[in-house]
């Protein structure tokens, strides 16, 4: 703007320098940056030569020195965990245009999702629902847009012009090339991000057209009284500063985020109860970006080391196995199985890492997340045991802890996870869109994790004991009850369930104590008596009645066997009676607690 109202050599310099300092921050300010480049170049068409050029071009690569940073400190100062290998040039400029992921591309997939239009449609619907109240930012963008095509007004013509050409290069050029998958809800709040930077032009033209309205309007108010317009002006002003006041008091109960502490508490959940020296790799953004946090700006467990199993497979990774001089690498970087020579599969990496001995100073490694490969080398050596919000891994060769001392450890780890994560995000406020809602969301589906791990084992080893079987129906309930359909596999969590309760009738044991000890009184609702087992039968026969519906479970082995017993006391006709029962006790979307010691 500075350069379209002097039109001079300097401000030009100025700008040049300023779109290279902005390339520092944010890569898509290039599609900012392009037309105004070429907006400027053709202004300065006539007086443009080969010095005025290299001017400009010095200046932007003087806004881009921030770049040498890295270089430096890659080579004077390596830290753990740090994307790519910038230590060279070559490498320096693979990282500045985003080669991992794809110069032009947001995501690394391939995958075809969601067009142009469907993008341009659902910025239109945030823009008037959530940044603009009351409808009012077609007309009044519209209205300022007009404006700044005016001659008569201050701006220059030429700008507004510029502006909208600027704004329309953006949008298609941005979604066009925008590949993320925004029909998840985590991935749209993130595309959401890059809506922030056209908005500021659309901004701008919201306050012109505004400005415009309030002079009209205070002109034909006031006449040619000057108090008038004064007096209608102010009013007029007032009535600008409500709209601000509007938007706060709509949003402000979403932006209040001062006791916040939902991502750092759930970082310490995950990385305090883990054992001395521990190794844990994860594949999560959230997990990985936390818990650097935690170990580099507040020196918290420092004797843990961990590692994005994401960033493990890049090329580049070879030049990092320095950083981690406990581990050793059988390879250059992690590979699906046998499919390169010079990589190496997770399970190569665990044979080379893990020592088959007891003893204090014996590695343990931990898995948050899911694996990047699920490699058939890996099936048959190594097993994934819950141990809290993570998976430990165990060799297939070495001796599983007896279920007692298991569950005996878990109940310090769960305790400690219960303090540390108190309390979950509440859905009112964080929805899909946001980190926080993946913290919920990964903490029920842990949860449930775990109590089939539970259920198997004491399958297994205790199947008479009637407390640990209750306690792993606990969490499966809460998921088919009160949990959004994506914390959890209804073809899985509802065989395990009645499962579980098929398991409690068997038992030659009683319950023994007074309280209840199912998840809540909805188990068994429908038993005239109030003889737990008698509850826990009523339940099998409904949640597998339930799990008969699911198109999955026909793919089960078990399904005939399931299938014979529950058509024995549910007939046909009456499945969907059943089910419309449960619909009705059942409030999707919504959490009994957010207290994370009653799950």
């Amino acid at each position: 703007m500075q350069y379209a109202r002097r039109g001079d050599f300097k401000s030009a310099l100025t700008g040049a320098f300023t779109c290279g300092l902005g390339m520092c921050n944010q890569h898509t300010i290039i599609l900012f940056e392009l037309p105004i480049i070429a907006w400027v170049l053709w202004s300065r068409r006539r007086s443009l030569w080969w010095k005025e050029v290299a001017h400009f071009t010095g200046a932007f690569a003087l806004g881009l020195t921030p770049y040498i940073y890295m270089p430096i400190t890659a080579n004077w100062n390596p830290q753990p965990g740090s994307w790519g290998d910038v230590s060279t040039l070559s490498g320096l400029i693979h990282h500045i245009r985003r080669a991992d992921y794809g110069t032009f591309r947001l995501y690394a997939s391939d995958e075809a999702n969601e067009d142009l239009w469907t993008r341009l449609y659902l910025y239109g619907v945030d823009l008037t629902n959530r940044e603009i109240p009351f409808q009012l930012a077609f007309p009044i963008i519209g209205l300022g847009m007009l404006q700044t095509l005016r001659v008569s007004t201050n701006m220059n013509r030429q700008l507004g012009g510029f502006m909208i050409a600027m704004y329309t290069f953006y949008m298609i050029v941005f979604h066009s090339l925008a590949n993320l998958p925004i029909s998840e809800g985590l991935i749209y709040g993130v595309q959401m991000r890059f809506w922030q930077q056209p908005n500021v032009v659309i901004f701008i033209w919201f306050g012109v057209g505004l400005g415009y309205i309030v002079n009209l309007v205070a002109q034909v108010i006031g006449g040619t009284s000057r108090v008038m317009k004064t007096a209608s002006s102010m009013i007029l002003h007032i009535a600008c500063l409500a709209l601000v006041g509007a938007q706060i008091w709509r949003w402000y109960e979403l932006c209040d985020q001062n006791q916040a502490f939902y991502i750092r508490n759930y970082a310490h959940a995950l990385l305090d109860p883990l054992p001395p020296n521990a190794i844990l790799f994860v594949n999560f953004d959230l997990q990985w970006t936390s818990l650097r946090y935690l170990q580099r700006c507040e020196l918290r467990r420092p004797d843990v080391t961990v590692l994005n199993l994401s960033m493990m497979t890049y090329k580049w990774f070879a030049t990092k196995h320095d950083h981690y001089p406990n581990l050793q690498f059988p390879g250059s970087r992690l590979v699906p199985f046998g499919s390169v020579s010079d990589g190496f599969s997770m399970a190569q990496l665990l044979d080379t890492n893990i020592v088959q001995t007891f003893s204090e100073k014996q590695l343990r490694f931990f898995l948050g997340g899911k694996l990047s490969y699920n490699d058939q080398d890996f099936i048959e050596k190594y097993t994934l045991v819950p141990y809290g919000l993570l998976d430990e891994f165990q060799s297939l060769t070495t001796p599983s802890p007896s279920l007692k001392n298991w569950y005996s450890s878990q109940q310090k780890v769960k305790r400690m996870i219960r303090e540390r994560l108190s309390t979950l995000p509440p859905e009112k406020i964080y929805n899909d869109e946001t980190w926080e809602w993946t913290i919920a969301r990964d903490y029920g589906m842990k949860e449930l994790n775990w109590a089939t791990y539970l259920l198997e084992r004491t399958i297994a080893e205790d199947p008479e004991n009637l407390t640990l079987l209750s306690e792993a129906a606990k969490p499966m309930e809460l998921s088919y009850q009160l949990e959004p359909s994506e914390f959890w596999n209804a073809a899985s969590n509802l065989k395990n369930l009645g499962l579980a309760y098929a398991q409690m009738v068997k038992s030659s044991h009683e319950f023994t104590t007074s309280t209840d000890p199912f998840f809540n009184e909805v188990v068994g609702a429908g038993v005239e008596d109030s003889r737990f087992k008698d509850r826990a039968s009523a339940r099998m026969l409904e949640v597998w009645n339930s799990w008969l519906q699911v198109p999955e479970a026909k793919l089960d082995q078990g399904y005939e066997a399931i299938r014979s017993i529950v058509r024995k006391f549910v007939p046909e006709e009456k499945k969907l009676e059943k089910s419309s029962k449960r619909r009705k006790k059942k409030s999707p979307k919504k959490r009994v607690s957010t207290k994370t010691g009653k799950k």
